[in-house]
């Protein structure tokens, strides 16, 4: 992580924080219609409560890592494309229309991702 622009987002207990540094991927829609933020995985990290995170695998692939306390997922890790899914979508209108690259599109289309 550098110390450049940085996002927060904290679960409804507050018990998690995440960090994602820089600029997200792009925007798209999971599988149940939800709208998530695409990061690179290397600039996501647990800024509070890593021992308060659960970890499952998804129903359409990836680790799906939630809440113990409140149960909100947090995110999920989608290795095979060196990508995160974050439930959260930035204020930012730019961050709206960013598109995402073919090679990590791609892969997460057949997960499921709408973009």
């Amino acid at each position: 992580m550098s110390n450049g622009l940085y996002q927060q987002l904290t679960c409804d207990c507050q018990a998690v924080c995440l960090l994602a540094c820089g600029a997200p991927l792009g925007i798209a829609t999971n599988g149940a219609d939800e709208a998530v933020t695409l990061w690179p995985r290397e600039a996501v990290q647990v800024g509070e409560g890593v021992d308060e995170l659960a970890s499952r695998a998804g129903d359409s692939g990836g680790d799906v890592q939630s809440c113990r306390r409140c149960g909100e997922v947090m995110l999920v890790e989608h290795d095979e494309a060196g990508v995160v899914a974050l439930s959260w979508t930035p204020e930012d209108d730019d961050a709206a229309t960013l598109e995402v690259a073919e090679s990590i599109r791609t892969p997460l289309e057949a997960l499921g991702y709408r973009f």
